[in-house]
């Protein structure tokens, strides 16, 4: 238990580093929708006898003219449990709040948490209510494409496995107000 949380403090205090010391100056985000494809590492709990494999995901969401946006996460990825190929599909709907002491530089923190469902197939199928909580941060290319590297803890609230996920992808943000 003692190595998981070491390398959960060392990945995190990584991320505050980098963004503390390359900080540059840029716009505050645009209002309006969000795409982003992530890949990522999923690391099943050990508990549970399952693989770590690679992730993929696409989240569709909305930046708010605050730092608050919401974002609709589907993810995908091939678990490993007991030798048997299992498909994990996770569905998730997800707040994130951009630390407002930043909003305004190119490297910018944010919080995150939000609530879904883990949707495992195989012999023993299951269907378990999700809560994930994390964070990561957001590079800014230009006005309409971040980069985007972020870390979330999964809690299995029927099962009470933990899982981890760490990913990276490109965020595409349209400018497009609700209306």
């Amino acid at each position: 238990m003692i190595t998981p949380f070491t390398k959960r403090t060392l990945f995190s205090g990584m991320l505050l580093a980098s963004s503390l010391s390359t900080m540059t100056y840029a716009a505050a985000p645009v209002e309006g929708f969000t795409v982003t494809p992530s890949v990522g590492f999923y690391n099943g709990d050990a508990n549970k006898a399952a693989g770590n494999d690679t992730s993929y995901s696409v989240g569709i969401g909305y930046q708010t003219n605050t730092p608050l946006a919401l974002e609709a996460v589907f993810l995908h990825s091939d678990a490993d449990i007991a030798g048997e190929d299992h498909n994990l599909y996770q569905y998730r709907l997800d707040a994130l709040y951009s630390l407002p002491e930043f909003t305004t530089t190119k490297l910018t923190p944010y919080v995150a948490a939000g609530t879904g469902i883990n949707d495992i197939g195989g012999s023993d199928p299951s269907t378990n209510l999700i809560v994930n909580i994390g964070g990561g941060v957001k590079y800014q290319l230009n006005q309409d494409i971040n980069l985007r590297a972020d870390y979330r803890v999964i809690k299995d609230l029927e099962d009470h496995y933990t899982d981890n996920i760490a990913s990276v992808g490109v965020q595409y943000s349209f400018g497009e107000k609700f209306r």
